[in-house]
């Protein structure tokens, strides 16, 4: 997936529980939407070891439930973040004060950065 600066970033959430592996990625418990800014991007840009991975709190994110059970999860409070494995893959983490976890799939990810050039050779 590119990720490019200016784009929302929408992943499907699934509460984790002995039955994830058989959930249907096409129906998620919620949705959040991430605003991509130039300064996530380049934390993105980071690629661990294939040992290791590195986290990244979120602050600009939005949430969408998608199951009923889980409406009440978008009163209570919450905190997100993105976790980089080697590749770079990403996945998020949501996890609320009453201690819910949800997580999403982990995606190929290539941060996009626009750097003029564009603008440039067409002056």
């Amino acid at each position: 997936m590119e990720l490019v600066a200016g784009n929302l970033l929408s992943l499907p959430l699934f509460f984790l529980n002995e039955q994830l592996a058989q959930r249907d990625l096409e129906q998620p418990d919620l949705v959040i939407d991430i605003t991509l800014d130039d300064a996530l991007l380049a934390e993105l840009c980071i690629n661990p070891a294939p040992e290791e991975s590195a986290c990244l709190y979120i602050e600009n994110y939005a949430l969408s439930a998608i199951s009923e059970q889980f409406k009440v999860t978008l009163d209570n409070g919450h905190h997100a973040e993105l976790q980089i494995n080697h590749g770079p893959m990403i996945a998020v983490l949501l996890n609320t004060e009453d201690e819910q976890v949800f997580v999403s799939p982990h995606i190929d990810c290539m941060p996009t950065f626009d750097l003029g050039l564009d603008e440039a050779i067409e002056e």
